[in-house]
């Protein structure tokens, strides 16, 4: 079952990377993020009967859960609010064995206010996710609504960026000089190229990523399009506290896919909570 629906009505995606999931797909290979063997180590010790990816993309992690899936008998949702990444993701999905498709469906919805008919035994927010959840009320609502679609026991995962306190000191109340970070190179000769430039909001902990995207095709032409990313930064206290205030147990905090725990060296910070 690899077809895709609507879960409900909110349905927010301002950042123009997300409608070119090509570009997207581009940028997220150049960064080798190799999360894969942690996620799905995590779900085989858990042993689910259905799995949630939240934001889920371009199925970039969700088709090899559900390949996982096909042989160890769980399902996987994969829930993303951008229709063009969904689309990307269920035409990947079309070219996947029977077994794999049987295992997988996508929702075009919201971790905020998404309903399903049957409870998850893990909901994943991978890669980032939360930190598109901008206010409190954002970070509560979606937690308290994870705790819902959980099965008792279940397992809540988020992935985040640890916070890089001399980055965000140096972008404290002024911006950065833009500066290229990433050049990525496809396979069919395309190209892109991305600038940056970041300020950083402390009372609000927002750091404001001034994306800005040059795409040239292997004919030479180029699109241009600036993506600016609102990201909240998440600190570990903070978020033992959001998981204690939803009803959750905070298991562990690991500090990078490795699985030791997290540190003030930590690239990541990802926190595991269980409902009670």
């Amino acid at each position: 079952m690899h077809g895709m629906t609507t879960e409900n009505e909110r349905i927010e995606v301002a950042e123009e990377i997300y409608e070119n999931p090509a570009d997207y797909d581009l940028e997220v290979a150049a960064h080798a993020v190799h999360d894969l063997p942690f996620w799905t180590t995590l779900v085989r010790r858990e042993r689910p009967r259905r799995v949630l990816e939240v934001g889920c993309g371009t199925g970039r992690l969700t088709l090899p859960l559900a390949q996982l899936g096909a042989t160890e008998g769980f399902t996987t949702v994969g829930l993303e609010p951008a229709l063009p990444m969904l689309q990307q993701a269920t035409a990947r999905a079309a070219d996947a064995p029977a077994a794999t498709r049987a295992a997988l469906h996508f929702v075009q919805g919201d971790i905020r206010d998404c309903a399903f008919d049957e409870p998850f035994e893990i909901i994943l927010l991978p890669y980032g996710a939360a930190h598109h959840l901008a206010t409190i009320e954002d970070q509560l609502t979606a937690w308290r609504n994870a705790h819902r679609l959980l099965a008792p026991g279940g397992l809540l995962v988020v992935d985040l960026s640890a916070p890089n306190l001399a980055q965000l000191a140096a972008a404290s109340g002024r911006t950065t000089p833009r500066a290229e970070d990433l050049v990525a190179e496809g396979d069919e000769g395309q190209q892109l190229r991305r600038t940056v430039a970041v300020s950083y909001d402390a009372a609000n902990q927002e750091a404001l990523m001034d994306y800005r995207y040059v795409v040239r095709a292997p004919n030479g032409e180029e699109r241009r399009y600036a993506s600016p990313f609102a990201m909240h930064v998440y600190y570990p206290r903070e978020l033992a506290l959001l998981f204690a205030s939803t009803g959750f147990v905070l298991e562990r905090l690991l500090g990078s896919y490795a699985g030791e725990p997290f540190s003030d060296e930590s690239p990541q910070l990802i926190a595991i909570g269980r409902t009670e």
